[in-house]
């Protein structure tokens, strides 16, 4: 009965090809651009011009869509290693429990799954050495012998989100807040809610266990977890309660091959900044604008904290000396794992999609540069790295005690 319909078949294409493919449809639209805003045409009356370039950017916006669902994978060829990771796991401890994944069938970019790997791999291990109790203190908690740790993808919008959840103690609030006093991650008659004490665990070198194992207690873990998704534009979001389980998701694009950005000038140079990593913008008051008295850096209080202050055309140059004073700029905030930095620019361009392709020539592995973003305009920006940005933030504790 079914004999004529077409049999779908696979077609093995190196991911290489995939991504010179997508460059080249990039340079098409490029290209498309300079002809049709070309100055040439200005002033003409062309009948049905606009009506035929309009339907031009469509297929060339349908062919990039289309291109870049070729680099989608499903997300099980990530998630079953960790299952066998999972029971050699429960060998290892001594505690029993189950490993469920759902939403395997959910799809994103080739690339996204080699950089959620590691990520992935701490999370399940804190899971299973910090989040699950042994055998005994569940019964005694009136829980079920066996744990549970969930590995779960879902698609929501034009976003991935990937989460570990377990069913096990969750997060001590008092030892983690405990340990960042130590740490002078806050003061010691501070009572910080509890967002900012779960956000402590990020910080590099930062743990509460008191013993040494193969699994955990040395320190690493969830800022490495937080620095890879942030490298993929992405951000990680923790929910936890006492005694019933703790579950940390990442939130990442579906495809690197195109980004939502923030697009600002900064003197003569463009600049892509990822949209979800822009906290605010705003132009400074005089009033709320500070200097470091150690080494006259630059800041800005808001909202009874300070935020950082670092000046693109410091890192990229432009071939002048004197800097616009921040009175006369717009601050753009991004959020790092280092905290809030801020970014003075001259004008912000827009809001839109670009199509990201990697540094080149002087420019590849410069910091902050992500890559090189094709504007609809035809113009290309530098995509910023903001966390890299961030990489020589002060402590606060540096910061409060040396403004003037």
């Amino acid at each position: 009965m079914n004999e004529h319909l077409p049999i779908e078949t696979t077609l093995r294409v190196k991911a290489s090809k995939v991504s010179l493919l997508l460059d080249l449809v990039g340079e098409l639209g490029l290209a498309t651009l300079a002809v049709t805003h070309h100055s040439s045409l200005q002033g003409l009356e062309l009948v049905g011009f606009e009506t035929a370039v309009h339907q031009l950017e469509l297929l060339i916006n349908e062919v990039q869509r289309v291109t870049a669902d070729l680099r989608l994978v499903p997300v099980s060829g990530l998630f079953r290693p960790m299952q066998r990771m999972a029971h050699d796991l429960a060998r290892e401890t001594g505690k029993p429990f189950e490993f469920n994944l759902e939403g395997e069938e959910i799809e994103i970019d080739k690339v996204l799954v080699d950089g959620l790997k590691d990520p992935l791999m701490h999370l399940v291990r804190n899971a299973v050495d910090h989040g699950l109790e042994s055998a005994t203190e569940r019964i005694a908690a009136g829980k079920s012998e066996h744990g549970r740790i969930t590995l779960t993808a879902a698609q929501k919008g034009k976003e991935i989100h990937i989460s570990v959840t377990d069913d096990g103690r969750g997060l001590n609030r008092a030892a983690i807040l405990r340990k960042a006093r130590q740490a002078g991650l806050v003061g010691a008659d501070e009572e910080p809610d509890d967002q900012t004490v779960w956000g402590f665990i990020f910080n590099a070198g930062f743990s509460t266990a008191t013993q040494v194992s193969n699994l955990s207690g040395r320190g690493v873990g969830m800022d490495v977890v937080q620095n890879a998704v942030r490298s993929l534009h992405g951000r990680v979001m923790l929910d936890t309660r006492p005694g019933r389980g703790t579950s940390v998701t990442l939130v990442i694009p579906l495809t690197l091959a195109f980004l939502e950005s923030m697009v600002v000038r900064s003197r003569e140079r463009l600049f892509a900044i990822p949209i979800d990593g822009v906290h605010e913008v705003f132009k400074p008051e005089t009033t709320e604008i500070l200097h470091s008295s150690a080494d006259q850096s630059e800041m800005v209080r808001r909202q009874d904290s300070l935020v950082m202050i670092n000046r693109l055309e410091h890192i990229f140059g432009n071939g002048q000396s004197e800097s616009s004073p921040l009175s006369e700029q717009v601050i753009v905030v991004v959020e790092t794992s280092k905290g809030k930095l801020g970014l003075p620019v001259d004008e912000i361009v827009g809001e839109q999609q670009v199509v990201i392709k990697p540094l080149q020539g002087h420019l590849r592995g410069i910091r902050g540069g992500a890559g090189c973003a094709l504007l609809n305009s035809g113009q290309v920006a530098i995509a910023l790295d903001v966390e890299n940005l961030g990489q020589n933030f002060k402590s606060r504790a540096e910061v409060n005690s040396n403004v003037l």
